[in-house]
């Protein structure tokens, strides 16, 4: 018998998630307090003829679409079971769990924010050879990492890596065709589309069988095949090819 009323079980670990879903809003509400509206100017531009991309246009696409299938099976398998690996392998506890995924887009803003400036100095190809290698590397030291200290520092390290490799994807693409970088880019957008359903299928895939560490480790295998396509991100030197 309690000599003073007890409280529900659980009542204390649903108040530490209220107070953390409260300091979460607390941070959104700043943010958006901070946001300013901006008008953008208005160009009329007058539509131009444009020859056909031709078949070939395809070819060329695919390095930059497989990169794309690649980005989105690791940030899916990143986003879906960070939390739930970091409590049920590596014992963290729920307060702790989310923040695998936390460093993940922090590292991709860093990525996002410090991609130009890197090709500019060593060029996009040195930059997606040396992202694919920090991708597959920090995605091996999740799957082999004996505390959860360690998967939050490689999760970062996974963004960092897969944040650069989208944008460059759709640069080096438009580049094909400059005069129709609209129409190529909305083909590329069929390997996105394609990305999203393989990058679910494949992360749900290797998390419903509960091995973490695999889940994990698989993906670094194809973050590898990403250094076969990375000297397709070079500034074609002639015309375009239809």
């Amino acid at each position: 018998m309690c000599s003073r009323p007890c409280s529900p079980p659980g009542r204390r670990d649903w108040t530490g998630r209220w107070a953390r879903l409260a300091v979460q809003a607390g941070v959104l509400l700043i943010v958006a307090a901070c946001l300013r509206t901006h008008t953008l100017p208005v160009s009329v531009q007058e539509p131009t003829a444009q020859a056909p991309l031709g078949r070939r246009l395809w070819l060329r696409l695919l390095p930059f679409g497989l990169v794309l299938l690649v980005v989105y099976v690791v940030d899916s398998t990143v986003s879906a079971w960070s939390a739930v690996y970091l409590r049920g392998t590596l014992d963290a506890s729920l307060s702790v769990a989310p923040m695998a995924y936390a460093a993940y887009q922090a590292g991709t803003v860093v990525g996002r924010a410090t991609v130009d400036r890197l090709v500019q100095r060593v060029g996009s190809v040195a930059v997606v050879r040396t992202a694919a290698l920090v991708v597959a590397g920090t995605l091996l030291g999740m799957a082999a990492a004996p505390s959860w200290p360690v998967a939050v520092l490689a999760a970062g390290g996974v963004g960092l890596g897969a944040s650069v490799l989208a944008p460059l994807c759709l640069a080096s693409a438009a580049r094909l065709r400059p005069t129709a970088s609209e129409t190529v880019l909305a083909r590329l957008n069929l390997f996105n589309y394609a990305g999203v359903v393989t990058g679910g299928a494949v992360s749900g895939l290797l998390g419903s069988t509960g091995e973490f560490r695999l889940a994990y480790a698989a993906p670094a295998a194809l973050a590898v095949l990403v250094l076969t396509g990375a000297r397709h991100f070079t500034r074609p030197p002639g015309t375009s090819e239809t």
